[in-house]
C-alpha cells in the first residue's frame, strides 16, 4: 500500500510493506556529489526501511535548510545499526553535509562482503547494478541510476516539472528495495 503526501518543501512517499526489519534501519541517500570527490554534494533525497515501511522523501526547493531539519530529525529517531550499501558514503553525507555525529559501528556495510570477494579476485568493486539488476537493464532500456541525479535536480531548479523528481525517487525506491534483497538474502549474521 502506497501514501503519498507533498508539502511546500517534499513530497513523501510511503509504502507498508508485507516483510520487515525487525533491528536497525535501512538508509540511502540521492545527492548532487559525493564527499571528498565532488565540491557539491547536497541531499535531495533520503530513502529508508525501518518496521514495515519503506518511504522515500524528496526535497523540492532551493533552500535546503528546512528538508535537512527534517531529515536530521529522521535519521535521529531511527534505530541503529544502518544498513546501506557502502556505508562510507552514507556516514560521509550525514557528518560533512547533514552535521551530525555518527559511529563507525553505526553502520553495517552491505557492500563490505562484495568488495572482499572482488579484492580476492582481484575484480572491480561491484556497484549495486551489478548485483541487482533492474528489468531496464534486460531489456536495454534506459533508466536513471545515481549518477544522472545532481543533472536531474538541476534541470528540476532550472524550471523542470516534478516529473524530474518522481525519476529520483523511483531511482531511490529501487536502490533501497535491492539493498533490502541484499540484507535479507546476503547479509552476514546480525546480532
Amino acid at each position: 500500500m502506497e501514501d503519498l503526501r507533498e508539502t511546500k518543501n517534499h513530497i513523501r512517499t510511503t509504502f507498508t510493506l508485507a516483510l520487515g526489519l525487525d533491528r536497525g534501519s535501512l538508509i540511502d541517500f540521492e545527492t548532487t556529489g559525493i564527499p571528498g570527490k565532488d565540491k557539491e554534494h547536497e541531499v535531495v533525497t533520503l530513502g529508508y526501511f525501518h518496521g514495515n515501511k519503506l518511504v522515500v522523501i524528496q526535497r523540492k526547493t532551493r533552500e535546503k535548510e528546512l528538508f535537512y531539519r527534517e531529515i536530521r530529525d529522521i535519521l535521529q529517531k531511527l534505530p541503529k545499526p544502518f544498513y546501506s550499501y557502502n556505508s562510507r558514503f552514507e556516514k560521509d553525507i550525514m557528518e560533512k553535509e547533514l552535521g551530525l555525529k555518527v559511529r563507525d559501528g553505526d553502520f553495517v556495510d552491505l557492500m563490505r562482503p562484495w568488495r572482499e570477494k572482488a579484492n580476492l579476485k582481484g575484480i572491480k568493486w561491484p556497484k549495486l547494478d551489478d548485483l541487482i539488476s533492474e528489468p531496464e537493464d534486460y531489456f536495454s532500456e534506459e533508466k536513471i541510476s545515481g549518477k544522472d541525479v545532481p543533472g536531474l535536480w538541476k534541470a528540476y531548479l532550472a524550471g523542470g516539472t516534478e516529473r524530474l523528481l518522481k525519476m529520483i525517487m523511483e531511482h531511490c525506491l529501487s536502490d533501497v528495495l535491492r539493498e533490502m534483497i541484499l540484507l535479507i538474502r546476503y547479509c552476514p549474521k546480525r546480532k
